[in-house]
């Protein structure tokens, strides 16, 4: 049987391509796999899948992209697809598949999902209810700050937190023009809506949603920059779960053209729900393992399979028990023992990033984390109870020693 040569392009580590079991998602049976990936994580590039493996520092795009056109044609034998499950890399992915000749996800596809300016405005000809929002420029941000008291102002194709600030008086706002006045066009300004936060996790055909959990933020999303957890929890059943299903289904059916999977961010005020963001790609932090226990599928699953034009699962049933889970932070320094996760029957899964004597960095974004764990039980109080326990157990553990400078020792 013939094997497809598949493009792996990849900033997460090639063991975010296998299953909880350690099973790839591209066997070698049906795929020779060339792999670009980040020169960090280059030690995961393990299978007898690999024909090639090329580690580039991914950050530089224009090196991603160059070693990936290497990659399409080693051999003289050029791939049939291209695969990306990593948010930053889905354009290039797009712009790569374009140039090849290759089916799948486009380039301008992949921008309505990045480009938060572009993705409201597309929502609101559609009549979803978004913040109010434009580009970021002078006349913009000082007319928002005025209808509405604070704004928020956030790169347009950001992920994770990142760069994300939230102003609250004329002097902010004139403080952020002046210390972003070389790069307005990369930024978009909108207005602070307050409200609780959650998210919809969706697997969908063509702007249909085939399955879908909901989960609360307990936290901000923020927290990590006090070095502070973030949690959150599954929504169970009830009025408040259908209206965020239901509104999470008008929103998706604004892109019918989409098939794969979906990660929406949704604020909900004492009135209405009003859009957030939406990427196409799987949640981060506990998100995947979580909705695998709860749905038996693997959201990165997914993604690679609709990137291969194969079909999705239909007919996907959500258990009734809730899942949820916890990122750990951590300063800069040492690690001067193992992190401790409770030897628990309802932990479904547990990542600790360093071992006793390797040096942390402090968190720089959300998903910087020391230890990411994930729980299960039958009430949103249950699952809340057993992170607060996963909490003091690592934290007790989590001792971390300065160096010298107070960084990394």
């Amino acid at each position: 049987m013939r094997r497809t040569p598949v493009l792996v392009l990849d900033n997460l580590g090639y063991a975010q391509y296998h299953d909880q079991e350690g099973k790839p998602f591209l066997p070698a049976r049906d795929h020779d796999i060339r792999l670009v990936t980040d020169i960090a994580l280059i030690t995961d590039a393990t299978g007898t899948e690999l024909e090639l493996v090329l580690g580039v520092q991914t950050a530089d795009e224009d090196a991603a992209v160059e070693a990936s056109d290497f990659a399409c044609g080693f051999g003289g034998t050029p791939v049939g697809a291209i695969v990306a499950i990593s948010e930053s890399l889905l354009i290039p992915a797009g712009r790569l598949r374009e140039k090849h000749g290759l089916p799948g996800q486009t380039e301008a596809e992949a921008v309505a999902f990045r480009d938060k300016v572009m993705m409201k405005r597309r929502l609101a000809e559609r009549g979803v209810r978004v913040p109010e929002f434009a580009p970021l420029a002078p006349a913009a941000a000082r007319s928002l700050a005025r209808a509405h008291g604070t704004v928020v102002v956030k790169p347009r194709l950001g992920m994770g937190s990142v760069g994300v600030e939230i102003l609250r008086t004329p002097e902010e706002v004139e403080r952020c023009l002046d210390s972003n006045r070389f790069w307005l066009e990369e930024l978009e300004v909108e207005e602070f809506v307050s409200g609780e936060q959650f998210h919809i996790d969706s697997v969908v055909d063509r702007g249909r949603v085939l399955a879908a959990t909901v989960g609360r933020s307990m936290d901000p999303t923020t927290a990590y920059t006090d070095l502070l957890p973030y949690r959150d929890v599954a929504l169970g059943p009830g009025t408040l779960c259908t209206e965020l299903l239901e509104f999470n289904e008008a929103v998706l059916a604004c892109f019918p053209e989409y098939t794969g999977v979906t990660h929406h961010e949704v604020f909900r005020t004492e009135s209405e729900m009003v859009f957030c963001e939406i990427g196409a790609r799987a949640g981060g932090g506990g998100v995947v393992a979580g909705f695998a226990d709860r749905c038996g599928i693997d959201l990165n699953e997914v993604v690679v399979r609709t990137q291969l034009g194969r079909h999705i699962p239909a007919g996907v049933a959500v258990a009734d028990h809730l899942t949820g889970y916890v990122l750990i932070y951590s300063d800069a320094g040492r690690l001067a023992a193992p992190v401790t996760v409770p030897d628990r029957p309802w932990v479904v899964n547990a990542t600790v990033r360093a071992e006793a004597g390797t040096p942390v960095r402090r968190a720089r974004h959300w998903g910087d984390y020391v230890a990411m764990v994930v729980v299960r039980g039958d009430t949103e109080a249950e699952v809340e109870s057993r992170l607060a326990e996963v909490v003091d157990a690592v934290d007790i553990s989590l001792v971390v020693e300065s160096g010298p400078d107070g960084e990394e020792a």
